[in-house]
């Protein structure tokens, strides 16, 4: 829009100017005042081709990847960098997550003598408009461990992903793939 509205008016009125300018010079100036103005233009059209690539790529750099589902397989821990602190690396070290091929969503926990416990639930795959997403068939399970008992969100960067699992007990819970 911004090209139609005020970059193309702007690019008829320079001509306007540019002829005028060629059909005032002198006979003698006529050349030299075509040369510059078209060297003008050229580097003028240069610039515009510029500018597009550099935002084309800015755009392909910046954008968040597309997820699909071969990338969602796979084990994720707590990330201890998003909130670091002692919470964080508790969590690292109790909480494990694994997507399996067989649309099930394994947590192993770690309890305070050392005990592994192993909770599953069943996803419902499915497909977002940028990328692959899943859903556990019930909101809000309470027998459920309480990071599973609602749907996580999946956040999208330009170089990777991370889900948001909620919880009543740490608020928000950050697992990135291993």
């Amino acid at each position: 829009m911004f090209i139609v509205l005020i970059l193309f008016p702007l690019f008829l009125f320079s001509l306007l100017v540019s002829g005028f300018a060629i059909l005032f010079a002198g006979k003698a100036k006529r050349g030299a005042v075509f040369s510059t103005i078209l060297l003008l233009y050229a580097v003028a059209f240069g610039l515009v081709v510029v500018g597009v690539l550099v935002l084309i790529a800015l755009h392909t750099i910046t954008s968040p990847m597309t997820v699909d589902r071969h990338d969602v397989i796979g084990s994720y821990r707590v990330d201890k960098d998003m909130f670091a602190g002692p919470q964080a690396d508790w969590q690292h070290d109790h909480f494990r997550l694994t997507i399996t091929e067989q649309d099930t969503v394994v947590l192993e926990s770690l309890d305070l003598n050392g005990d592994r416990h192993t909770f599953k639930r069943p996803i419902i795959p499915g497909q977002g408009t940028w990328s692959y997403l899943w859903r556990f068939p019930t909101e809000g399970d309470s027998t459920a461990h309480h990071l599973l008992a609602n749907t996580p969100t999946l956040h999208r960067e330009p170089w990777g992903f991370y889900y948001t699992f909620p919880s009543p007990r740490f608020g928000n819970v950050f697992f990135r793939k291993e």
